[in-house]
């Protein structure tokens, strides 16, 4: 009888060699695990995928300085930033950490997959950008590398720039992200919220962000060749409460594009505003209620002082679309010299309106100015300007306006000013009358220190004289200044002008301030309806009139004045039916010339005033 060895001995080397192979098992496994740890974490440093990104498209960058990965744990990255870019516009987004869930599997059909993103230290940048250097030629890739990002948390959001503004504070968001390469960009902000920031325009402190809230939906298809992208879907809505500082950083915005500059300074306030974007376009909903302190506005050597407040409002319903008014209000307005207070206008108001239908396209936009008629001005003081040709003895003056473009009608802008009954007195002798300017405001500019006043008409009537050889009565003419330059330092008028005068009275008086009326022009006593053209010029040496040229029936005078000082020098050729004759005033005598007038008024037609030599 046999006896076996124990059943525990035979199956003792057969489980150590299972162990065994088991460990072995685990150590591979433990081994590739830690090599495959270790290749992702140096393709991770040594920027793989971005360098693949990179080689397919100039449009779409994703980079990082540094990082690690504890695979199948969360992804954690050092100074992140995605870049987008377009035909015209340079987007990116930085964070100084980033931590994320990453699909390795998604990497393997060229897209980088992550959700629960969180991002530390965020600055978000938009900026216009240059053209690329080589513009993409071949067709769109049918599998472009594709960045999504879900579910991500913004911590520390600390820079938001969308040039020219900037926006330097603290803040919170969260939202998605998904880039086709450089084909298209869809951002969804579910919610941002920042608070107690500075707002920057291009380094000029803009005022103080007390609170601000977003939400942004935002989906642009990119076209290749160097097109400008196509926004499919762009909605929102925001809404901020600030601080608004000193308005000088308004001038260079209104002033962009254009070769003078708008110089604003003081009138800080606050802003309470809510924005609400449909569509790309204003949506029901969006209001705005801001006022500040007096702002100022420098006009060469004048200044415009007045405080500001803006409300508006944009509402809508499903038939009639959407309809906003805004109200900008100046109340009230100063207008100051160097030295003392010009002009006070009540109020000034510009109402701003729009219509919005799924029929049209575009918004219907229309506005409306109104300028409150103003307190009067005493007209002396412009002696400063005119005593040496005209000095104002007495007299008021009123200015106010309206300018209203509705979305089917041009402009029509107005400012007009009138005066009461003025007396003064031009070159020694008394006059009378009254005056109204009506100035085209749409082709009222500023440029420097010269105002343009093209277009403006004035009108003279009531107008009464008494010279010595001569009574003017109830006379009245009208001006339209076809081009106008008044200099505002200093004080200077230029302008060509074409005008109508119901009689030729001003002649007469011009020509009989030293004697009377020479026989060969008596019929100008009874011509009527003049047509007038010249160029004037009026400022402290005087007013001058150069290119006169008058007509009436049978009647034709061509010269120039210059008054000043109480003194005046003309110099007239005349045309009366088949006679020619010339006439020459000046201080203490009046000369006629009839024979070879022609040639007698030439040669001294281009002399200085009073430099023309003996009769």
């Amino acid at each position: 009888m046999s006896i076996g060895a124990p059943q525990d001995s035979r199956e003792a080397p057969k489980a150590r060699a299972r162990r065994r192979g088991w460990r072995r098992v685990l150590l591979w496994t433990l081994g590739a695990l830690v090599l495959f740890e270790v290749l992702i974490n140096v393709l991770l440093n040594v920027g793989f995928v971005p360098w693949l990104l990179r080689h397919e498209t100039q449009r779409t960058r994703i980079e990082w300085s540094g990082g690690w990965w504890l695979w199948p744990g969360p992804v954690h990255l050092r100074d992140f930033s995605v870049l987008q870019r377009d035909a015209a516009t340079l987007w990116q987004v930085k964070a100084e950490s980033v931590r994320a869930q990453v699909s390795l599997t998604r990497l393997l059909s060229r897209r980088v997959s992550a959700k629960k993103v969180r991002a530390v230290g965020v600055r978000a940048l938009a900026h216009p950008a240059p053209p690329l250097e080589e513009r993409e030629t071949h067709p769109p890739s049918e599998h472009p590398w594709e960045i999504i990002l879900n579910g991500v948390d913004l911590e520390d959001v600390r820079e938001l720039a969308w040039e020219p503004v900037r926006y330097l504070g603290t803040g919170t968001g969260r939202g998605s992200l998904h880039v086709v390469s450089g084909q298209r960009l869809t951002v969804d902000l579910e919610a941002l919220h920042l608070g107690d920031g500075l707002l920057d325009l291009e380094e000029q402190r803009m005022g103080r962000v007390r609170e601000l809230t977003a939400s942004v939906g935002l989906d642009t298809i990119q076209h290749p060749h160097g097109q400008r992208s196509e926004h499919k879907r762009f909605d929102g809505k925001f809404g901020v409460k600030m601080d608004v500082q000193d308005l000088g950083w308004v001038g260079p915005l209104l002033s962009r594009g254009k070769q003078n500059t708008f110089h604003l300074s003081h009138g800080a306030g606050h802003v309470d505003a809510e924005v609400h974007v449909r569509n790309g376009q204003l949506a029901e909903g969006s209001r705005v209620d801001a006022s500040g302190a007096a702002l100022e506005l420098k006009l060469g050597p004048a200044r415009v002082r007045a405080p500001w407040s803006v409300k508006g409002s944009m509402n809508g319903d499903a038939k009639m679309g959407s309809h906003g008014q805004m109200r900008l209000r100046f109340a009230p307005v100063h207008l100051e010299g160097e030295h003392a207070r010009v002009l006070e206008i009540p109020e000034v108001q510009l109402t701003l309106s729009s219509i919005t239908s799924e029929r049209h396209a575009a918004p219907h936009v229309g506005y409306a100015l109104h300028v409150a008629q103003s307190r009067p001005v005493d007209l002396r003081m412009l002696n400063a300007w005119t005593g040496k040709t005209f000095q104002v003895e007495s007299g008021n003056a009123t200015l106010e306006g309206t300018d209203t473009k509705t979305s089917e009608q041009v402009s029509l802008s107005r400012l007009h000013v009138e005066t009461n009954l003025v007396e003064g007195r031009w070159s020694g002798i008394e006059v009378l009358g009254k005056t109204t300017a009506d100035i085209d405001a749409q082709r009222l500019h500023l440029k420097g220190k010269v105002l343009e006043l093209d277009g403006t008409r004035l009108t003279v009537d009531h107008v009464s004289a008494d010279t010595k050889y001569q009574q003017i009565r109830a006379w009245s003419g009208s001006f339209h200044l076809t081009r106008a330059r008044l200099s505002l330092q200093p004080v200077e008028l230029d302008a060509d002008f074409t005008a109508t005068f119901a009689s030729s009275d001003p002649f007469v008086a011009m020509l009989t301030t030293e004697k009377k009326l020479p026989r060969f022009l008596a019929p100008m006593l009874e011509a009527k309806g003049w047509k007038v053209t010249g160029h004037a010029r009026m400022g402290d040496a005087g007013f001058q009139l150069r290119g006169l040229h008058a007509k009436a029936e049978g009647l034709e005078l061509e010269g120039r004045m210059d008054t000043g000082r109480g003194a005046t020098h003309a110099l007239l050729l005349a045309k009366v039916g088949m006679l020619t004759g010339a006439v020459e005033v000046a201080p203490g005598r009046s000369h006629v010339q009839v024979q070879g007038a022609q040639r007698w008024y030439e040669q001294r037609i281009d002399k200085p005033p009073g430099q023309e030599g003996p009769p």
